[in-house]
């Protein structure tokens, strides 16, 4: 069986900047935030925010690069007259924000076993 190898050049005014490509790429899959995490019921910005610094401390030792999975946000409440930081995640980042509350509940219970299921 023989393998065709074909070299694509890109002439400089038509190469990407500088990871724009990667970071539209990345930025498609952040599907999921923290405001997903309301059907678990009453969890406080503590403990969310500790779950997420356990989320990027995972990814710091595991030598993920954490900005593919979780993106910091900021977005303004107008009710409250305020900016509120939020984080856009990917399916890993939500699931792995999920593995860390330290609350378990019935519906956290549930979404863990779909999760060993996968």
């Amino acid at each position: 069986m023989t393998t065709n190898t074909v070299n694509y050049s890109l002439s400089t005014k038509n190469q990407f900047v500088d990871n724009e490509f990667d970071d539209d790429f990345y930025n498609h899959r952040l599907k999921y935030s923290l405001r997903h995490l309301a059907f678990l019921g009453n969890i406080s910005n503590e403990k969310m925010e500790d779950a997420l610094n356990k989320c990027l401390q995972i990814c710091y030792l595991a030598n993920i690069n954490s900005k593919q999975h979780f993106k910091r946000v900021y977005l303004y409440n107008e009710q409250a007259n305020m900016l509120q930081v939020d984080f856009f995640m990917s399916k890993n980042g939500f699931n792995l924000i999920l593995m860390q509350m330290p609350t378990i509940n019935e519906k956290l219970a549930c979404w863990l076993w779909r999760l060993s299921e996968l």
